[in-house]
Protein backbone atom coordinates (compact mmCIF):
# COMPACT_ATOMS: atom_id res chain seq x y z
CA UNK A 1 0.00 0.00 0.00
CA UNK A 2 1.21 3.59 -0.68
CA UNK A 3 0.64 4.80 2.94
CA UNK A 4 2.59 1.93 3.95
CA UNK A 5 5.76 2.93 1.58
CA UNK A 6 5.56 6.31 3.08
CA UNK A 7 5.96 4.84 6.48
CA UNK A 8 8.81 2.97 5.12
CA UNK A 9 10.70 5.49 3.42
CA UNK A 10 10.34 7.70 6.48
CA UNK A 11 11.74 5.26 8.70
CA UNK A 12 14.74 4.46 6.42
CA UNK A 13 15.59 8.21 6.74
CA UNK A 14 15.86 8.07 10.17
CA UNK A 15 17.53 4.95 10.35
CA UNK A 16 19.86 6.16 7.43
CA UNK A 17 20.08 9.75 8.81
CA UNK A 18 23.70 10.53 9.25
CA UNK A 19 25.68 7.45 8.14
CA UNK A 20 28.49 7.77 6.27
CA UNK A 21 29.08 4.96 3.67
CA UNK A 22 32.41 4.73 3.71
CA UNK A 23 31.96 3.30 8.14
CA UNK A 24 29.48 0.62 6.73
CA UNK A 25 28.54 -0.97 3.91
CA UNK A 26 24.84 -0.28 3.75
CA UNK A 27 22.38 -1.46 1.14
CA UNK A 28 19.26 1.16 1.33
CA UNK A 29 17.24 -1.67 0.26
CA UNK A 30 18.09 -3.82 3.73
CA UNK A 31 15.68 -1.95 6.30
CA UNK A 32 16.55 -4.79 9.15
CA UNK A 33 15.60 -2.32 12.29
CA UNK A 34 12.10 -1.48 10.32
CA UNK A 35 9.34 -3.49 12.06
CA UNK A 36 7.91 -6.56 9.99
CA UNK A 37 4.28 -4.97 10.45
CA UNK A 38 5.20 -2.20 8.36
CA UNK A 39 7.33 -4.21 5.99
CA UNK A 40 4.73 -6.83 4.89
CA UNK A 41 1.98 -4.57 3.21
CA UNK A 42 4.57 -3.11 0.71
CA UNK A 43 6.44 -6.34 -0.39
CA UNK A 44 2.88 -7.42 -1.00
CA UNK A 45 2.48 -4.48 -3.07
CA UNK A 46 6.07 -4.86 -4.72
CA UNK A 47 5.13 -8.70 -5.36
CA UNK A 48 1.32 -7.91 -7.40
CA UNK A 49 3.32 -5.06 -9.21
CA UNK A 50 6.28 -7.67 -10.57
CA UNK A 51 3.84 -10.03 -11.40
CA UNK A 52 1.93 -7.37 -13.77
CA UNK A 53 4.68 -5.58 -14.77
CA UNK A 54 7.36 -5.54 -17.37
CA UNK A 55 7.99 -9.54 -16.90
CA UNK A 56 4.05 -9.83 -17.84
CA UNK A 57 4.32 -7.94 -20.90
CA UNK A 58 6.61 -9.59 -22.28
CA UNK A 59 5.38 -13.17 -21.04
CA UNK A 60 2.28 -11.93 -22.82
CA UNK A 61 3.93 -11.21 -26.01
CA UNK A 62 5.65 -14.81 -26.23
CA UNK A 63 1.99 -16.18 -25.13
CA UNK A 64 -0.05 -14.22 -27.83
CA UNK A 65 -1.92 -12.79 -25.08
CA UNK A 66 -0.58 -9.29 -26.34
CA UNK A 67 0.92 -7.91 -29.33
CA UNK A 68 3.87 -5.40 -29.62
CA UNK A 69 2.64 -2.55 -31.43
CA UNK A 70 5.01 0.67 -30.12
CA UNK A 71 8.42 1.49 -28.64
CA UNK A 72 10.69 -1.37 -26.73
CA UNK A 73 7.21 -3.82 -27.33
CA UNK A 74 8.26 -4.02 -30.85
CA UNK A 75 11.53 -5.41 -31.04
CA UNK A 76 10.00 -8.37 -28.22
CA UNK A 77 6.91 -9.05 -31.03
CA UNK A 78 10.22 -9.55 -33.19
CA UNK A 79 11.56 -12.37 -30.34
CA UNK A 80 14.57 -9.89 -29.59
CA UNK A 81 15.39 -9.12 -25.52
CA UNK A 82 17.65 -5.97 -25.01
CA UNK A 83 20.05 -7.76 -22.19
CA UNK A 84 19.95 -4.24 -21.20
CA UNK A 85 16.85 -2.42 -21.76
CA UNK A 86 14.60 -5.20 -21.09
CA UNK A 87 16.14 -7.73 -18.64
CA UNK A 88 18.54 -5.45 -16.14
CA UNK A 89 15.12 -3.67 -14.81
CA UNK A 90 13.28 -7.11 -14.58
CA UNK A 91 16.02 -8.99 -13.03
CA UNK A 92 16.13 -6.04 -10.71
CA UNK A 93 12.63 -5.41 -9.94
CA UNK A 94 12.69 -9.40 -8.74
CA UNK A 95 16.03 -8.71 -6.39
CA UNK A 96 15.96 -5.45 -5.26
CA UNK A 97 11.79 -6.05 -4.57
CA UNK A 98 9.78 -8.72 -3.29
CA UNK A 99 12.46 -11.13 -2.84
CA UNK A 100 14.64 -9.25 -0.57
CA UNK A 101 12.26 -6.95 1.60
CA UNK A 102 10.43 -10.98 2.20
CA UNK A 103 13.72 -12.24 2.84
CA UNK A 104 14.60 -9.58 5.30
CA UNK A 105 10.63 -9.75 6.80
CA UNK A 106 11.55 -13.72 7.22
CA UNK A 107 14.62 -13.37 8.85
CA UNK A 108 13.63 -10.71 11.22
CA UNK A 109 10.95 -12.68 11.87
CA UNK A 110 12.48 -15.66 13.16
CA UNK A 111 14.66 -13.78 14.81
CA UNK A 112 12.00 -11.94 16.94
CA UNK A 113 9.75 -15.22 17.52
CA UNK A 114 6.85 -14.23 15.38
CA UNK A 115 7.03 -17.89 13.17
CA UNK A 116 3.37 -16.40 11.59
CA UNK A 117 4.59 -13.22 9.61
CA UNK A 118 7.73 -15.73 8.69
CA UNK A 119 5.58 -17.90 7.56
CA UNK A 120 3.51 -15.30 5.51
CA UNK A 121 6.56 -14.22 4.03
CA UNK A 122 7.76 -17.74 2.93
CA UNK A 123 4.73 -18.46 0.72
CA UNK A 124 5.09 -14.71 -0.72
CA UNK A 125 8.95 -16.06 -0.92
CA UNK A 126 8.09 -19.60 -2.93
CA UNK A 127 5.62 -17.10 -5.13
CA UNK A 128 8.43 -15.12 -6.42
CA UNK A 129 11.35 -17.22 -6.52
CA UNK A 130 8.68 -19.54 -8.36
CA UNK A 131 8.28 -17.21 -11.22
CA UNK A 132 11.81 -16.24 -11.42
CA UNK A 133 13.17 -19.35 -12.13
CA UNK A 134 9.77 -20.14 -14.71
CA UNK A 135 11.95 -17.30 -17.09
CA UNK A 136 15.46 -17.59 -16.77
CA UNK A 137 15.87 -21.30 -15.33
CA UNK A 138 19.19 -21.10 -13.26
CA UNK A 139 19.42 -18.43 -11.07
CA UNK A 140 21.15 -17.25 -7.95
CA UNK A 141 19.27 -17.49 -4.57
CA UNK A 142 21.16 -20.00 -1.81
CA UNK A 143 24.28 -17.09 -1.87
CA UNK A 144 21.95 -14.02 -3.28
CA UNK A 145 20.36 -11.65 -1.17
CA UNK A 146 23.03 -11.15 1.38
CA UNK A 147 23.70 -7.33 0.73
CA UNK A 148 27.12 -6.55 0.37
CA UNK A 149 28.41 -10.53 1.62
CA UNK A 150 27.68 -11.67 -1.76
CA UNK A 151 28.31 -9.46 -4.97
CA UNK A 152 28.51 -12.81 -7.27
CA UNK A 153 26.38 -15.57 -5.94
CA UNK A 154 26.26 -18.64 -7.41
CA UNK A 155 23.52 -19.63 -9.88
CA UNK A 156 21.40 -23.00 -8.11
CA UNK A 157 20.41 -25.07 -10.67
CA UNK A 158 16.96 -25.08 -11.63
CA UNK A 159 15.99 -28.32 -10.46
CA UNK A 160 16.94 -27.58 -7.11
CA UNK A 161 15.28 -24.12 -7.09
CA UNK A 162 12.08 -26.16 -7.32
CA UNK A 163 12.89 -27.97 -4.75
CA UNK A 164 13.32 -24.30 -2.62
CA UNK A 165 10.31 -23.61 -3.95
CA UNK A 166 8.51 -26.66 -2.16
CA UNK A 167 10.64 -26.04 0.83
CA UNK A 168 9.92 -22.68 1.20
CA UNK A 169 6.11 -23.74 1.18
CA UNK A 170 6.35 -26.83 3.71
CA UNK A 171 8.30 -24.57 5.87
CA UNK A 172 5.59 -21.58 5.55
CA UNK A 173 3.09 -24.29 6.38
CA UNK A 174 4.64 -24.90 9.54
CA UNK A 175 5.06 -21.51 10.82
CA UNK A 176 1.99 -20.31 9.70
CA UNK A 177 0.04 -23.33 12.07
CA UNK A 178 2.92 -22.64 15.13
CA UNK A 179 2.32 -21.01 18.31
CA UNK A 180 2.67 -17.44 17.99
CA UNK A 181 2.68 -14.18 20.54
CA UNK A 182 1.88 -12.08 17.39
CA UNK A 183 0.15 -11.97 14.02
CA UNK A 184 -0.48 -10.64 11.13
CA UNK A 185 -3.44 -8.31 11.30
CA UNK A 186 -4.27 -5.11 8.91
CA UNK A 187 -0.98 -4.99 7.82
CA UNK A 188 -2.13 -8.16 5.80
CA UNK A 189 -3.93 -6.83 2.87
CA UNK A 190 -4.34 -9.89 1.37
CA UNK A 191 -6.02 -12.36 4.13
CA UNK A 192 -6.22 -9.89 6.95
CA UNK A 193 -4.45 -12.08 9.22
CA UNK A 194 -6.24 -15.61 8.19
CA UNK A 195 -3.51 -17.24 8.46
CA UNK A 196 -5.40 -20.82 7.59
CA UNK A 197 -5.82 -19.55 4.26
CA UNK A 198 -2.49 -18.21 4.08
CA UNK A 199 -2.36 -22.48 4.58
CA UNK A 200 -4.36 -23.21 1.90
CA UNK A 201 -3.07 -20.81 -0.33
CA UNK A 202 0.58 -22.30 -0.21
CA UNK A 203 -1.22 -25.34 -1.05
CA UNK A 204 -1.94 -24.41 -4.10
CA UNK A 205 0.93 -22.89 -4.44
CA UNK A 206 2.67 -26.26 -4.16
CA UNK A 207 0.49 -27.55 -6.90
CA UNK A 208 1.44 -25.06 -9.55
CA UNK A 209 5.18 -25.27 -9.01
CA UNK A 210 4.84 -29.63 -9.08
CA UNK A 211 2.96 -28.91 -12.62
CA UNK A 212 5.92 -26.82 -13.42
CA UNK A 213 7.91 -29.78 -13.87
CA UNK A 214 5.65 -32.11 -15.47
CA UNK A 215 8.03 -32.90 -17.86
CA UNK A 216 10.54 -34.00 -15.62
CA UNK A 217 8.77 -35.68 -12.74
CA UNK A 218 5.96 -38.24 -14.11
CA UNK A 219 5.11 -38.00 -10.53
CA UNK A 220 4.41 -34.16 -10.64
CA UNK A 221 0.52 -34.82 -11.55
CA UNK A 222 -0.40 -36.70 -8.47
CA UNK A 223 2.02 -34.65 -5.85
CA UNK A 224 -0.40 -31.51 -7.24
CA UNK A 225 -3.63 -33.57 -6.36
CA UNK A 226 -2.25 -34.40 -2.89
CA UNK A 227 -1.73 -30.47 -2.61
CA UNK A 228 -4.81 -29.56 -3.96
CA UNK A 229 -6.58 -31.51 -1.62
CA UNK A 230 -5.65 -29.28 0.70
CA UNK A 231 -5.90 -26.34 -0.95
CA UNK A 232 -8.80 -23.18 -0.35
CA UNK A 233 -12.17 -24.43 -2.05
CA UNK A 234 -13.75 -21.28 -3.07
CA UNK A 235 -13.07 -18.18 -5.07
CA UNK A 236 -13.25 -16.01 -1.96
CA UNK A 237 -9.75 -17.29 -0.12
CA UNK A 238 -8.14 -17.31 -3.62
CA UNK A 239 -4.72 -15.57 -3.37
CA UNK A 240 -4.84 -11.66 -4.96
CA UNK A 241 -3.73 -8.43 -4.22
CA UNK A 242 -6.72 -5.58 -4.11
CA UNK A 243 -5.61 -2.28 -5.31
CA UNK A 244 -7.71 1.03 -4.90
CA UNK A 245 -6.99 1.77 -0.91
CA UNK A 246 -6.00 5.30 -2.21
CA UNK A 247 -6.60 7.05 -5.26
CA UNK A 248 -2.23 7.17 -5.52
CA UNK A 249 -2.55 3.24 -5.79
CA UNK A 250 -4.08 2.17 -9.20
CA UNK A 251 -3.88 -1.13 -10.44
CA UNK A 252 -0.15 -1.58 -12.58
CA UNK A 253 -2.19 -2.65 -15.79
CA UNK A 254 -4.23 0.89 -15.67
CA UNK A 255 -1.30 2.33 -15.01
CA UNK A 256 0.86 0.59 -17.81
CA UNK A 257 -2.37 1.54 -21.04
CA UNK A 258 -3.16 5.17 -19.29
CA UNK A 259 1.17 5.83 -19.61
CA UNK A 260 3.22 3.07 -21.67
CA UNK A 261 0.16 1.18 -24.01
CA UNK A 262 2.91 0.03 -26.78
CA UNK A 263 1.07 -3.72 -26.76
CA UNK A 264 -2.60 -4.39 -27.50
CA UNK A 265 -4.56 -7.34 -27.38
CA UNK A 266 -2.76 -10.30 -29.74
CA UNK A 267 -5.65 -11.19 -32.55
CA UNK A 268 -5.23 -15.05 -31.93
CA UNK A 269 -6.63 -14.12 -28.10
CA UNK A 270 -9.40 -11.90 -29.33
CA UNK A 271 -10.22 -14.40 -32.05
CA UNK A 272 -10.31 -17.53 -29.51
CA UNK A 273 -12.68 -15.44 -27.50
CA UNK A 274 -14.78 -15.17 -30.01
CA UNK A 275 -15.14 -17.84 -32.12
CA UNK A 276 -16.16 -19.89 -29.03
CA UNK A 277 -18.92 -17.16 -28.12
CA UNK A 278 -16.81 -16.95 -24.40
CA UNK A 279 -19.13 -14.41 -22.34
CA UNK A 280 -16.09 -13.20 -21.05
CA UNK A 281 -15.12 -11.45 -23.93
CA UNK A 282 -16.10 -8.15 -22.94
CA UNK A 283 -15.02 -7.64 -19.63
CA UNK A 284 -11.15 -8.56 -20.66
CA UNK A 285 -11.02 -6.76 -23.57
CA UNK A 286 -11.85 -3.68 -24.40
CA UNK A 287 -12.40 -2.23 -27.69
CA UNK A 288 -11.75 1.83 -28.39
CA UNK A 289 -11.37 2.90 -31.78
CA UNK A 290 -10.44 -0.43 -33.13
CA UNK A 291 -7.69 -0.95 -30.83
CA UNK A 292 -8.22 -3.90 -28.28
CA UNK A 293 -6.41 -3.63 -24.88
CA UNK A 294 -6.92 -5.37 -21.41
CA UNK A 295 -10.14 -4.89 -20.20
CA UNK A 296 -12.22 -3.72 -16.89
CA UNK A 297 -11.74 -6.84 -15.01
CA UNK A 298 -7.37 -6.68 -14.73
CA UNK A 299 -6.89 -3.39 -15.93
CA UNK A 300 -9.56 -0.67 -13.98
CA UNK A 301 -7.76 1.90 -11.59
CA UNK A 302 -8.94 -0.59 -8.11
CA UNK A 303 -8.98 -4.09 -10.14
CA UNK A 304 -6.80 -6.61 -7.80
CA UNK A 305 -3.68 -8.65 -9.27
CA UNK A 306 -4.29 -12.73 -9.31
CA UNK A 307 -1.66 -14.37 -7.74
CA UNK A 308 -3.04 -17.89 -7.39
CA UNK A 309 -6.65 -18.22 -8.34
CA UNK A 310 -9.11 -20.92 -7.17
CA UNK A 311 -10.56 -20.76 -10.97
CA UNK A 312 -6.38 -22.00 -12.04
CA UNK A 313 -6.24 -24.68 -9.28
CA UNK A 314 -9.65 -26.63 -10.46
CA UNK A 315 -8.06 -26.02 -14.08
CA UNK A 316 -4.68 -27.83 -12.57
CA UNK A 317 -6.72 -30.16 -10.75
CA UNK A 318 -8.49 -31.20 -14.15
CA UNK A 319 -5.28 -31.51 -16.24
CA UNK A 320 -3.62 -33.88 -12.97
CA UNK A 321 -6.78 -36.00 -13.22
CA UNK A 322 -6.41 -36.67 -16.85
CA UNK A 323 -2.71 -37.50 -16.39
CA UNK A 324 -3.20 -39.96 -13.81
CA UNK A 325 -6.71 -41.35 -14.53
CA UNK A 326 -8.39 -40.42 -11.81
CA UNK A 327 -12.09 -39.67 -11.74
CA UNK A 328 -13.76 -36.12 -11.53
CA UNK A 329 -11.69 -34.29 -14.25
CA UNK A 330 -14.96 -32.93 -15.88
CA UNK A 331 -16.31 -31.83 -12.73
CA UNK A 332 -12.91 -30.04 -11.71
CA UNK A 333 -12.72 -27.89 -15.73
CA UNK A 334 -16.91 -27.34 -14.93
CA UNK A 335 -15.89 -25.63 -11.55
CA UNK A 336 -13.03 -24.06 -12.40
CA UNK A 337 -14.44 -22.32 -15.81
CA UNK A 338 -17.62 -21.43 -13.96
CA UNK A 339 -15.84 -19.52 -11.26
CA UNK A 340 -13.97 -17.80 -13.46
CA UNK A 341 -17.18 -16.70 -15.56
CA UNK A 342 -18.62 -15.66 -12.51
CA UNK A 343 -16.47 -13.20 -11.27
CA UNK A 344 -15.42 -12.01 -14.51
CA UNK A 345 -19.07 -11.35 -15.33
CA UNK A 346 -20.97 -10.93 -12.21
CA UNK A 347 -24.52 -10.81 -14.03
CA UNK A 348 -24.48 -13.63 -16.44
CA UNK A 349 -27.61 -14.97 -17.06
CA UNK A 350 -27.72 -18.43 -15.90
CA UNK A 351 -28.67 -19.69 -19.42
CA UNK A 352 -25.82 -18.24 -21.23
CA UNK A 353 -23.64 -19.49 -18.54
CA UNK A 354 -25.26 -23.33 -18.95
CA UNK A 355 -24.99 -23.12 -22.50
CA UNK A 356 -21.00 -22.17 -22.74
CA UNK A 357 -20.53 -24.45 -19.88
CA UNK A 358 -21.91 -27.33 -21.81
CA UNK A 359 -20.38 -26.69 -24.96
CA UNK A 360 -16.59 -25.74 -23.37
CA UNK A 361 -16.20 -27.85 -20.65
CA UNK A 362 -17.96 -31.57 -21.57
CA UNK A 363 -15.15 -34.04 -22.03
CA UNK A 364 -15.36 -36.74 -24.92
CA UNK A 365 -13.32 -39.65 -22.88
CA UNK A 366 -10.29 -39.00 -25.97
CA UNK A 367 -7.58 -38.24 -23.83
CA UNK A 368 -5.80 -35.89 -26.01
CA UNK A 369 -8.49 -33.54 -26.94
CA UNK A 370 -9.58 -33.66 -23.32
CA UNK A 371 -6.32 -32.43 -21.80
CA UNK A 372 -6.52 -29.67 -25.26
CA UNK A 373 -9.89 -28.65 -24.10
CA UNK A 374 -8.98 -28.07 -20.20
CA UNK A 375 -5.71 -26.62 -21.09
CA UNK A 376 -7.54 -24.52 -23.76
CA UNK A 377 -8.90 -23.01 -20.69
CA UNK A 378 -5.81 -22.45 -18.49
CA UNK A 379 -4.80 -20.47 -21.22
CA UNK A 380 -7.39 -18.58 -21.22
CA UNK A 381 -7.89 -17.81 -17.25
CA UNK A 382 -3.96 -17.04 -17.37
CA UNK A 383 -4.86 -13.63 -19.73
CA UNK A 384 -2.02 -10.96 -18.19
CA UNK A 385 -0.39 -13.28 -16.36
CA UNK A 386 2.93 -14.72 -16.56
CA UNK A 387 1.35 -18.42 -15.97
CA UNK A 388 0.52 -18.42 -19.55
CA UNK A 389 3.54 -18.19 -21.28
CA UNK A 390 4.88 -20.83 -18.68
CA UNK A 391 2.19 -23.16 -19.54
CA UNK A 392 2.32 -23.10 -23.08
CA UNK A 393 5.87 -24.06 -22.58
CA UNK A 394 5.12 -27.00 -20.07
CA UNK A 395 2.13 -28.46 -22.04
CA UNK A 396 2.71 -27.13 -25.98
CA UNK A 397 -0.54 -26.05 -25.51
CA UNK A 398 -2.56 -23.83 -27.04
CA UNK A 399 -0.87 -24.86 -30.88
CA UNK A 400 0.71 -20.96 -31.09
CA UNK A 401 2.05 -20.39 -34.71
CA UNK A 402 5.42 -18.26 -34.00
CA UNK A 403 4.88 -14.27 -34.78
CA UNK A 404 6.38 -13.92 -38.31
CA UNK A 405 10.22 -12.28 -38.69
CA UNK A 406 11.25 -13.91 -35.23
CA UNK A 407 14.07 -15.64 -36.63
CA UNK A 408 17.72 -13.65 -35.51
CA UNK A 409 20.80 -14.58 -33.76
CA UNK A 410 19.07 -14.67 -30.25
CA UNK A 411 16.64 -16.40 -31.74
CA UNK A 412 17.00 -19.19 -33.86
CA UNK A 413 15.06 -20.95 -36.14
CA UNK A 414 12.45 -18.17 -34.87
CA UNK A 415 10.26 -20.14 -32.71
CA UNK A 416 8.06 -18.91 -29.73
CA UNK A 417 10.73 -18.10 -27.10
CA UNK A 418 11.59 -20.71 -24.25
CA UNK A 419 13.16 -18.37 -21.62
CA UNK A 420 14.12 -14.93 -20.85
CA UNK A 421 18.07 -14.22 -21.75
CA UNK A 422 19.79 -12.91 -18.27
CA UNK A 423 20.63 -9.07 -17.70
CA UNK A 424 23.80 -7.72 -18.93
CA UNK A 425 24.78 -6.65 -15.60
CA UNK A 426 24.75 -10.13 -14.57
CA UNK A 427 26.82 -10.60 -17.28
CA UNK A 428 29.34 -7.82 -16.37
CA UNK A 429 29.39 -8.05 -12.89
CA UNK A 430 28.71 -11.33 -11.74
CA UNK A 431 31.37 -13.94 -11.54
CA UNK A 432 30.07 -16.49 -11.08
CA UNK A 433 27.67 -16.11 -14.60
CA UNK A 434 27.16 -18.72 -16.71
CA UNK A 435 30.11 -19.20 -19.76
CA UNK A 436 27.70 -17.83 -22.72
CA UNK A 437 24.15 -16.27 -22.40
CA UNK A 438 21.22 -18.32 -23.60
CA UNK A 439 19.53 -17.79 -26.46
CA UNK A 440 15.51 -17.83 -26.33
CA UNK A 441 15.47 -20.79 -27.58
CA UNK A 442 18.13 -22.86 -25.51
CA UNK A 443 15.20 -24.83 -23.24
CA UNK A 444 16.20 -25.16 -19.12
CA UNK A 445 15.48 -27.88 -16.97
CA UNK A 446 11.88 -28.34 -16.94
CA UNK A 447 11.35 -27.72 -20.31
CA UNK A 448 13.86 -30.51 -22.15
Amino acid sequence: MTYYRYILLGLLLTIFAGCNLEQANINPNDPTDVPVQVLLPTAMEETAELMSGEAAVIAGIFAQYFEGVDNRAVTVEAYLLDEAFNMNPVWQDFYNGPLNQLRIIRDKALEEGQPHYAGVANVLLALNLGTLTSLWGDVPFGEALQGGQRFSPAYDPQEEVYTTVQQLLDEGIAQLQADSPVSPGDDDVIYQGDLQRWVQAAHALKARYYLHTIKQRPEAAALALGAIAEAFQSPEAELSYPFGFTEAEQNPWFVYFKNTPYVEVDPYFSNLLESTGDPRRSALIRRSFGIERVGDYYAATDAAVPLMTYAELKLLEAEALLRTGGDGAQAALKAGVEAHIRSVVPGLAEEALAAYLDAQTTLSGNFGEDLAQALQQLYIIHFTQIEGWTGYRRTGFPELVPNAGGANPQNPGGGIPRRFVYPQNERLFNNNFPTENPNLQDRFWWDQ
